[in-house]
C-alpha cells in the first residue's frame, strides 16, 4: 500500500503519527481505514527510527465510531457475513481486531482530540496511553444502537476504570467530558486544545529517547500477559527477564549514561 486515502502517516523525532483522515465524517471508521491503519502501524513497528506511535484524528474529532454505511450493510446483509469479511484482514500479533495493539513492541499513544464514540471509544482502550484534549467527549453508545459490549470492551474497560464505572458507561451510553474521563481514570492526561497534538508528540518523543526501547518492549509484554497470570507466574517471568536484561546493551548504557551524567543512547538491544 504505497498511498493512503483515509489516513495520514508521518515520522518525526522518533514518533510515527497515524491520523484518521475523514474529518468531514468525524473520522468514522471504515474497512478501508482499518486496513490503512493496520498497514501504517506495521510500518512504524518495522522502522527502527520509530520509538513511539501516536494515533489521532484529523479536524475536530477523534473517531465517531463505525461509519453508518458500514452499520447499515451489517443490518442488511447479516452479522455472520459482515463479521467474516471484516475479520479476514491479516493482523499482527494475536489476530484479534483492535486488541492486537496490545501486542505491539512499541508504545502506542491515543491523542483524543475530539468526539470519541462507539468503536472510536474502543480503540484507545487498547493503546498504552490515552491523552485527551479539553474539548474531547466520550460515549460508548452501543446500548443506544441495540448492540452489545463489542470488541472485548467488557474485558478491558473494567481493568482500566473499575467494574462499577465500566458498568455505568456501558449500560447507560451516557456522554462524559474530558474532565470526568480523567477523574475516573479513562485517560492519563487532559491537555489544552491549543497545541494539543504537538504536546502529545513531545511526550512521545521524550519517552522514546529517555528510556530503553528494550525495557519498554519487555515490560509491555509482561504487563498485558500478567492480566491472565497468577502472581507466581508473573514473578517467575520477571526473574527470567531480569536475568536477560542484565546481559543486554541497554542495561550497560543505562548504567553508563547515569555515571557519565549524559543523555542516554539506547539502541533497543
Amino acid at each position: 500500500m504505497s498511498a493512503y486515502e483515509q489516513i495520514l502517516y508521518d515520522v518525526a523525532a522518533g514518533v510515527a503519527t497515524v491520523t484518521l483522515n475523514r474529518p468531514d465524517r468525524l473520522n468514522a471508521w471504515t474497512r478501508q481505514m482499518e486496513e490503512e491503519v493496520t498497514h501504517a502501524i506495521r510500518a512504524a513497528v518495522s522502522d527502527d527510527a520509530v520509538r513511539a506511535i501516536v494515533l489521532t484524528g484529523a479536524g475536530r474529532g477523534f473517531c465517531a465510531g463505525a461509519d453508518m454505511s458500514l452499520l447499515n450493510a451489517v443490518s442488511q446483509t447479516g452479522l455472520q457475513r459482515d463479521h467474516r469479511e471484516v475479520s479476514s484482514n491479516e493482523l499482527p500479533g494475536n489476530q484479534r481486531q483492535h486488541s492486537w495493539l496490545l501486542t505491539l513492541p512499541k508504545p502506542v499513544i491515543a491523542a483524543i482530540n475530539g468526539p470519541c464514540v462507539g468503536l472510536g471509544f474502543v480503540i484507545p482502550l487498547y493503546c498504552d496511553f490515552r491523552f485527551a484534549a479539553q474539548s474531547a467527549v466520550f460515549n460508548v453508545i452501543f446500548s443506544r444502537r441495540g448492540l452489545i459490549a463489542e470488541y472485548g470492551i467488557a474485558w478491558i474497560l473494567p481493568r482500566l476504570i473499575g467494574l462499577p464505572k465500566a458498568i455505568d458507561l456501558i449500560f447507560t451510553s451516557r456522554k462524559i467530558d474530558a474532565a470526568e474521563a480523567l477523574q475516573i481514570g479513562l485517560v492519563n492526561r487532559v491537555l489544552p486544545d491549543d497545541g494539543f497534538l504537538p504536546a502529545v508528540r513531545k511526550f512521545a518523543s521524550e519517552l522514546g529517547s529517555s528510556v530503553s526501547p528494550r525495557s519498554l518492549r519487555v515490560m509491555k509484554q509482561q504487563i498485558y500477559a500478567a492480566q491472565s497470570q497468577t502472581l507466581d507466574q508473573a514473578r517467575d517471568v520477571a526473574i527470567e527477564e531480569m536475568l536477560a536484561s542484565l546481559q543486554c546493551d541497554d542495561f550497560k548504557e543505562g548504567v553508563a549514561h547515569f555515571l557519565e551524567k549524559r543523555e542516554p543512547r539506547f539502541t533497543g538491544r
